[in-house]
């Protein structure tokens, strides 16, 4: 198991084209988490772009556990899933894949000049997509009183890595997640905010 640390994403789903010697290449860029992902999404690009000459793809997934799966779907060995893998790891993004979609145009490219344009069409698609960080966090129950509520929010609240999730019964109920990294101090924080009256329960470890 790798370490639980903060990763990258891409963050739905951007396109690139470009013509080289005749042959369209377009570059989609998209989220991936897991194996089922990459068949669900080579059949969206299949349907966005029919009858194409390849479809060749590089995937990242698992978080920072990261596995990888590739195809050159026709292309040379090496020419088409090689590079565009490259392009993903060296933009250390993971829970994602980029297709590379080709209509061949009569002109042969060579093994040079494949590697050149799936790097470029992989690479552009990146370039255009948004990119988004996943932060490691401590994920925790609270239990307050309806009086400490407000001393939660302007103290401890902008310690998360999103909105907490308040639920209001005869006490207020409170899902935090915060960054491993400022776990500490937001314990320490709401500690202070509500004079140790809060009821604090580690619910373990996720990605927000």
């Amino acid at each position: 198991m790798s370490e639980f640390s903060d990763y990258l994403t891409v963050s739905g789903i951007s396109v690139s084209e470009s013509t080289v010697k005749g042959s369209r290449f377009i570059g989609i860029a998209m989220p991936c988490a897991d194996e089922e992902s990459i068949r669900s999404n080579l059949k969206q690009v299949q349907t966005d772009f029919p009858n194409a000459t390849h479809y060749c793809y590089g995937a990242v997934f698992g978080g920072t556990n990261r596995s990888e799966r590739s195809s050159d779907n026709g292309e040379p060995s090496g020419t088409a899933a090689k590079p565009i893998l490259s392009v993903i790891r060296g933009n250390d993004l993971t829970d994602s894949m980029v297709v590379v979609v080709r209509y061949f145009g009569g002109t042969l490219l060579g093994t040079g000049g494949l590697v050149h344009a799936y790097t470029e069409s992989a690479e552009a698609s990146v370039k255009c997509a948004s990119i988004r960080r996943m932060h490691a966090c401590s994920v925790f129950g609270i239990t307050l009183g309806y009086p400490d509520i407000n001393p939660f929010n302007s103290k401890c609240a902008n310690l998360c890595a999103e909105p907490p999730k308040y639920t209001y019964e005869a006490s207020v109920e409170i899902e935090a997640a915060v960054p491993v990294g400022k776990a500490e101090e937001f314990l320490a924080a709401v500690s202070e905010a509500t004079g140790r009256r809060a009821r604090i329960v580690p619910k373990g470890y996720g990605y927000r």
